[in-house]
């Protein structure tokens, strides 16, 4: 898709990863919707040239009518599911509250803005969706169990996503990462047992000794959507696990070659 004179909702835009994403997007020449559930996301719309639209994504009803409240000033090209939380230690030790946000947010909100997105796209002839998953849907450790089975379930959730738009003018980039330089990374790095396993990762040469930097990742997901990749896996060296991790996907995959999705 040739991104100039599109319209992009990039949720999770006020900081880290995302506003990286929207400042990329905006030099492209692409009109940036701007999600985010602090109100100075204002500050970076103006920045772009774009338009915000604050909006806390782990309130459900919120997300219900997203798509329609920034489709009501232009359709929407490229929705890019950013946003994610993080809980990081022992599982038990979260509340029921947590555990119903970190979901919400980072697999519950994605989806349900796939399911408004998509149909529109459709009609239009025309869309991409971005979901940004993480290393943690791949592999998981001490402390971030709740996080990275959320990320699974996107990961997952994009599979069959894209099996569903299967020969549909719509297309789907899954972002897999490793450690990113942002709050989030700092954050679980506090906690012993996730510090000593990314320790233990960066030993084995599992990761790179420095953490891949933001913008790095947004041009890379641009670059994805130009080029209708259905993956960006960052960095490298973790594209072998990721690869073992697709492959039973891609099996029932190519398995669905030829079935008719379309009628019942």
């Amino acid at each position: 898709m040739q991104l100039r004179n599109t319209r992009a909702l990039v949720t999770g835009a006020s900081r880290g990863l995302g506003k990286s994403i929207a400042e990329v997007l905006a030099a492209r020449g692409v009109d940036v919707a701007l999600v985010a559930r602090s109100d100075s996301i204002e500050v970076l719309a103006k920045e772009l040239d774009g338009k915000a639209y604050p909006t806390d994504l782990a309130d459900p009803g919120a997300v219900e009518d997203l798509i329609e409240r920034v489709e009501a000033d232009g359709p929407i090209d490229v929705l890019i599911n950013n946003a994610g939380i993080d809980r990081v230690g022992r599982f038990p030790e979260a509340s029921a509250q947590e555990v119903r946000d970190l979901l919400q947010v980072n697999l519950n909100a994605p989806m349900e803005l796939c399911r408004q997105a998509m149909p529109r796209m459709l009609s239009r002839g025309r869309g991409h969706i971005v979901n940004v998953s993480s290393m943690g849907a791949i592999s998981t450790g001490p402390g971030v169990t709740l996080y990275g089975a959320s990320k699974a379930g996107l990961s997952h959730f994009t599979a069959g996503i894209r099996s569903e738009l299967r020969g549909k003018p719509v297309n789907t980039t899954l972002v897999q990462i490793g450690e990113v330089k942002t709050d989030m990374i700092d954050h679980i790095r506090e906690f012993g047992p996730a510090r000593r396993t990314i320790e233990r990762s960066l030993k084995w040469k599992m990761l790179p000794p420095e953490a891949l930097e933001p913008e790095e990742v947004a041009v890379a997901v641009a670059e994805a959507i130009e080029r209708n990749r259905r993956h960006v896996i960052l960095p490298r060296r973790i594209a072998m696990m990721a690869t073992f991790t697709e492959f039973p996907r891609r099996v029932s995959e190519i398995m669905l070659t030829g079935i008719d999705q379309d009628s019942d």
